[in-house]
């Protein structure tokens, strides 16, 4: 398989972090600059018409969205009942779509209409109904983690991944009060603990930090 991919992105780095935790060796990274705007060059257009990041190719499949790349590769990587991150049992496979259905309709899309915003409007500063959406998103995130240990389940799973990688972006936009969530701060804390966090997830979010202290937005204050 080949991954493309730019750790800036944060379903991206969602896909790292599992490459790392399913322990995939016969994988190729091809780094797409999208601030370079590498994404739109007609090369990689042709792989992918919607342009974006991680696309994965495996011989003559090509999955475009981070979530289903997730699902594929526990599928084709971890596909025994005993394999820590199989998803053969339905029942487990059904937490784990639902919470990255969430990450997918609620999570990322409002955190990249956010970013959106910085990068290519110029946002300056988080206007009172976008913070009241990220805020209104950890509530859900929170309440969820209140019943379980991790996201979809109390045990890890990919949904953890891709989860921790849009929330520790949104975080930079609206800082996590452990007052007010206290659940997913303690599950924060938990996943910067794994082994291939830093790495997978943490590197490419600094870069994306860094990207944003270079723009005209001003941060909330925490």
């Amino acid at each position: 398989p080949i991954l493309y991919y730019d750790d800036v992105s944060p379903v991206a780095r969602s896909v790292l972090l599992a490459v790392s935790a399913l322990n995939i060796k016969n994988i190729d990274f091809e780094l797409i600059k999208l601030f370079e705007r590498e994404h739109l060059k007609k090369e990689f257009v042709e792989i992918n018409p919607l342009h974006t990041v991680p696309t994965l190719k495996h011989n003559d499949l090509i999955i475009t969205d981070s979530h289903a790349i997730l699902i594929y590769l526990c599928d084709l990587y971890h596909n025994k009942p005993g394999d820590r991150f199989s998803l053969a049992d339905p029942v487990k496979r059904a937490k784990v779509l639902n919470r990255l259905c969430f990450n997918s309709s609620i999570l990322f899309n409002r955190d990249s209409a956010i970013m959106r915003q910085i990068f290519n409007s110029n946002l300056t500063t988080l206007s009172e109904e976008q913070i009241r959406l990220i805020t209104e998103a950890y509530g859900y995130l929170d309440l969820y983690l209140s019943q379980t240990k991790f996201v979809a389940d109390n045990e890890l799973t990919v949904a953890d991944f891709s989860i921790v990688c849009t929330v520790s972006t949104m975080n930079i936009l609206v800082p996590l009060s452990k007052e007010k969530f206290p659940n997913i701060v303690n599950w924060f804390e938990r996943m910067k603990k794994l082994p291939y966090y830093e790495a997978g997830n943490q590197i490419g979010l600094d870069k994306l930090h860094k990207k944003l202290q270079c723009t005209s937005f001003r941060f909330t204050a925490k």
